[in-house]
C-alpha cells in the first residue's frame, strides 16, 4: 500500500525492535507464526572507479543485526535491524558506523483498541547528488531516522461506526556537513520535529440509516520542527457522503472547512546583514517574532467516483478545491491471490518529517521484501509486498530541506511472489513547490524541486537457504536554487548460499554512476564477498 501523504532516535529504534522480539517469544498460540533470526556477519567489499576520478577502495564491514517476523491473534510485526561497522584498510576513507532498518508492529489491546508504531533508519546524500545510495568513502553523509506510536480505536453502535486515532511521531536527521556545502541545500537541511496527529470521525454505511452513506469527521495536526523553530497547524472538519448508482459504482462527494497554518522565527544575522549557519543549518534568532509563513482559513470540498467490482479491486478519483486552487487526488488498487498493485495520485502540504513518518506508517503486515545494499547494508529504495503494505522511500529521502511545500504526484508499486520467483516494482513522479517568505536568503516562494524515481527487484529460491538477487534502480532530480539536476543509476546481482544450518556465503557485483549538471560522471564496479552466521 502507497502511504497517504498526510504522516527515532537510534536507541529508539533497537529499543522497539527489541521489545517486539520479546512480545514474539513471549507468544505461545497455536495459530502463531514465529520466526526471530538474530545474526553476525562479516564481508569484504571493493569499489573501482570505470569512469570519473577515484581511487580503488576496500573496507571489511561487519554486522549484527535481526531479522523477525510475528503474526499472531494479538501481535503482527515485521522487525529487519542490522547495525554495520566498516573499517577502513587505509587512510582514504575514515571508519564509519551505519544503523538501518525497517520495523512495522500492530498489537491489539482490546476489542476495537489497537496499538500501531513503526520505524526507520537509513543513510542519504547531503552532497546535492540526491537519489542515489550511500557508499562508504562518501563525503556528507546524513543519517535518517522516522518513527511513530499511537492507538487507535473502532466500534459500532448500532447503524453507526465510530473510528479516533492518534500518532505520536519523530523525525531526525544527523550528518556530517558542518559548513554549506556546494551544491546542497540552500535553505538549511531539516534537523528534526516532533508530529502530533489526531482523527475521528462517525458515520453510517448507505442503506442503513439512508439510501445515502454519511460521515462527519475532524482532525489536527501539528508539527514543531528545530530549523528556524517552524511550526505547522492543521485544522479541519468535513462531511462526506456516499450514494451508490450500481452494485460496483457509488458517487462521492465532500464539504468542509480548514485551517492551516505555517509560521518560523527569523534566522540569526552576523555584523554583514547575512544569516548565520552551523552545521549546514541556520542558526535561530529567539528573540525575533514568530513570522506567518502560510495561512490557508477556507471552505474546501471534493466530488469523484469510487468503482469496486470485487473485495480484491477498487478505484477511486476526486477533484475539487483545495489550498486555494483545484486539486485532483485518486487511488487504484488490486490485490491478487500471490500479487499486489497500488497506484496513488496525491496532493497536499508537507515537510520532510511528515513524508517520513507518511511512508512508514503505510507498511504493514508481514512477508515484506525488505532488500539490502550488500556493499553497505543500507536500505534501497523499497520495501516490497505481495500482500500489500510496501512502501518506497527514495521519493521522501531526496532532496532534503527544512521548508514545508506543496506535495503533489503520483506512485505506484507492484509485487509478485510466485513459485521460486519474487518480483518488486516501484515507480513515481513527485514535485515539490516550497513555501517559504520572500526576500530571504532561502529558496524563495514557488521555486520547485522534481523528482523521478524507479526500482526494481527479481529474486530466485533455489532452496530455502540459497537464492538470487538482483536489484536495480533509476533516479533523476531535477533541483531549484541553484543545485545541479542529479541522475543516478545501478544495478547489483548477489547470490547467497547455504553452507550449514547456520553459516552462509554472499557473494554480490554491481555498477552505480552519478551525473550531475557540470560534473564529469562518476561510474563504479563494486564487488563483495562474505559470511554470515545465524543463531
Amino acid at each position: 500500500m502507497i502511504a497517504d501523504r498526510r504522516k527515532f532516535s537510534t536507541v529508539s529504534l533497537a529499543v522497539l525492535a527489541m521489545a517486539c522480539a520479546t512480545s514474539a517469544h513471549a507468544q505461545t498460540g497455536g495459530n502463531q507464526r514465529l520466526r526471530v533470526t538474530p545474526y553476525l556477519g562479516v564481508d569484504q567489499v571493493v569499489t573501482a572507479p570505470l569512469k570519473g576520478d577515484g581511487d580503488v577502495l576496500t573496507y571489511t564491514n561487519v554486522t549484527a543485526g535481526v531479522t523477525a517476523e510475528v503474526q499472531s491473534r494479538r501481535v503482527e510485526a515485521t522487525i529487519d535491524v542490522q547495525y554495520n561497522h566498516s573499517f577502513s584498510w587505509n587512510d582514504q576513507i575514515p571508519d564509519q558506523d551505519v544503523l538501518s532498518g525497517i520495523l512495522t508492529t500492530r498489537v491489539n489491546l482490546a476489542r476495537g483498541l489497537t496499538l500501531n508504531a513503526g520505524g526507520l533508519a537509513t543513510r542519504v546524500h547531503t552532497d546535492g547528488l540526491s537519489g542515489g545510495p550511500v557508499f562508504n568513502g562518501d563525503s556528507y553523509v546524513s543519517q535518517v531516522y522516522a518513527g511513530y506510536v499511537g492507538p487507535s480505536y473502532t466500534t459500532q453502535l448500532g447503524d453507526f461506526t465510530l473510528n479516533g486515532s492518534y500518532q505520536l511521531g519523530y523525525s531526525r536527521v544527523d550528518d556530517s556537513v558542518g559548513s554549506n556545502v556546494t551544491g546542497g541545500q540552500p535553505n538549511g537541511t531539516f534537523a528534526d520535529s516532533w508530529s502530533h496527529n489526531l482523527m475521528g470521525s462517525v458515520g453510517f454505511a448507505p442503506g442503513t440509516v439512508l439510501p445515502i452513506g454519511l460521515t462527519a469527521s475532524a482532525g489536527y495536526s501539528r508539527e514543531d520542527a528545530s530549523q528556524l523553530d517552524q511550526r505547522f497547524e492543521d485544522k479541519w472538519g468535513r462531511l462526506d457522503a456516499t450514494l451508490p448508482v450500481s452494485h460496483t459504482v457509488a458517487l462521492l462527494g465532500g464539504i468542509g472547512y480548514e485551517d492551516i497554518e505555517i509560521s518560523q522565527r527569523s534566522p540569526l544575522l552576523d555584523d554583514n546583514g547575512t544569516p548565520v549557519i552551523r552545521g549546514g543549518r541556520y542558526v535561530t534568532d529567539k528573540s525575533s517574532p514568530r513570522a506567518l509563513l502560510y495561512n490557508f482559513d477556507d471552505i474546501i470540498w471534493d466530488a469523484g467516483v469510487l468503482w469496486r467490482p470485487n473485495h480484491r479491486t477498487s478505484l477511486q478519483a476526486r477533484v475539487g478545491q483545495r489550498y486555494g486552487g483545484w486539486t485532483y487526488q485518486g487511488s487504484f488498487t488490486w490485490q491478487g491471490r500471490d500479487s499486489n498493485f497500488a497506484l496513488m495520485v496525491f496532493d497536499g502540504i508537507d515537510s520532510f518529517g511528515r513524508m517520513m513518518l507518511g511512508d512508514v506508517a503505510a507498511l504493514s503486515g508481514n512477508n515484506l521484501n525488505v532488500v539490502r545494499n550488500p556493499f553497505s547494508g543500507d536500505l534501497t529504495g523499497c520495501a516490497f509486498s505481495s500482500t500489500g503494505g510496501g512502501q518506497c522511500f527514495n521519493d521522501a529521502l531526496s532532496g532534503i530541506t527544512g521548508a514545508n511545500f506543496r506535495y503533489r504526484g503520483v506512485a505506484a508499486q507492484y509485487a509478485l511472489t510466485r513459485g521460486p520467483w519474487g518480483y518488486g516494482l516501484g515507480a513515481g513522479y513527485s514535485q515539490r513547490k516550497f513555501i517559504t517568505p520572500q526576500g530571504e536568503m532561502v529558496l524563495v516562494r514557488g521555486s520547485t524541486d522534481k523528482n523521478w524515481y524507479g526500482n526494481a527487484s527479481v529474486t530466485y529460491r533455489f532452496s530455502d537457504s540459497d537464492s538470487l538477487d538482483t536489484v536495480a534502480y533509476l533516479n533523476y532530480f531535477d533541483a531549484s536554487g541553484g543545485r545541479p539536476d542529479v541522475t543516478n543509476y545501478g544495478i547489483f546481482t548477489s547470490y547467497y548460499k547455504g553452507l550449514g544450518r547456520n553459516l552462509s556465503a554472499s557473494a554480490s557485483i554491481g555498477v552505480d554512476g552519478t551525473k550531475a549538471d557540470d560534473f564529469e560522471s562518476m561510474i563504479n564496479a563494486m564487488g563483495q564477498v562474505g559470511l554470515r552466521y545465524s543463531f
